[in-house]
């Protein structure tokens, strides 16, 4: 059963009016037009909605109980018309993005500042993890964009680079190498390294790279998240070759940064997108002050 709104809209106008070329000339149509709407929907319901009359036209019992039926799915649909414009306007809604922990902790406080400020109605809900828990993220479709390394050859997805990340070593001021102005991968063969767990990008990106350059290194702790690397080197149980990124989000007071001088250790971060998955306007529209925001710092 398929009824149409203009047929609702016809039925309430004439039952409000009691008169068809009243209710025809408030819905801008002619008489026959609109008794065509109500003839429509009396047989699409299969009963009579009105008793007419040479005089009038008056409701019939099922014509009461239908109408404020009809009124209340106008108001829904008028209602539901309503949200979808004040989303298109970006007056009002949600977001969902996906993103690296040190990309929420370090980049996302001042573009969602910025954004809040510029559409005070409308949420962002912001799902952290790591790299291929953001790509996921992305390609369920659970987030319309991702903040993440850069996913390689995927044919679902794309990837917009945002700022280049170089790895630094990460030390206790008062520890082994902290006043140190420069390191090589070969002056860490003796220390004491800490690396984050085996789901890390960060791991994974480090071990293939050190693969490439031959050089074995010991890895002495091992955590899982790396805000608890960095607890354990601001405590100067060891060093940790980070992204300059991660290092800048914790905010450790007695841990300073050394360049690693030789291979050139640095990952690629951007926006991650579904190819087939279109994005909404207001996604887009964080995703203009993320890239603005990255380009005025000079990333």
């Amino acid at each position: 059963m398929k009824v149409e709104n203009s047929e609702l809209e016809a039925f309430v106008a004439v039952a409000e009016l009691g008169n068809f070329q009243r209710a025809a000339d408030k819905l801008h149509l002619t008489q026959p037009g609109l008794s065509r709407r109500i003839q429509k929907l009396e047989q699409t319901l299969g009963v009579e909605l009105f008793r007419r009359t040479t005089r009038s036209v008056l409701l019939t019992g099922v014509g009461r109980h239908f109408l404020p039926m009809a009124r209340q799915q106008i108001a829904q649909l008028e209602t539901m018309l309503s949200s979808v414009q004040e989303i298109a306007e970006k007056r009002f809604g949600k977001i969902r993005l996906s993103s690296l922990p040190t990309v929420v902790s370090r980049l996302l406080p001042d573009v969602l500042r910025r954004y809040a400020r510029k559409y005070p109605k409308v949420g962002v809900q912001i799902f952290d993890g790591n790299h291929d828990f953001v790509v996921g993220q992305v390609r369920a479709g659970m987030a319309e964009f991702g903040i993440s390394m850069e996913p390689g050859d995927d044919e679902d997805i794309s990837f917009e680079p945002l700022l280049t990340d170089v790895y630094v070593l990460a030390v206790a001021e008062d520890g082994p190498l902290g006043d140190a102005d420069v390191v090589t991968l070969e002056d860490l063969r003796s220390t004491k390294l800490i690396i984050g767990g085996r789901d890390s990008g960060n791991r994974l990106l480090l071990e293939v790279l050190l693969g490439h350059e031959a050089v074995s290194l010991r890895w002495f702790y091992e955590v899982e998240h790396i805000s608890c690397v960095m607890s354990l080197v601001q405590a100067g149980l060891g060093c940790a070759i980070v992204p300059s990124l991660s290092l800048s989000a914790h905010q450790a007071t007695n841990v300073r940064a050394i360049p690693i001088a030789g291979p050139n250790i640095k990952r690629t971060v951007g926006i991650v997108r579904h190819k087939a998955i279109s994005m909404s306007p207001m996604a887009a529209e964080f995703c203009d002050l993320l890239t603005e925001s990255v380009r005025s710092v000079g990333r």
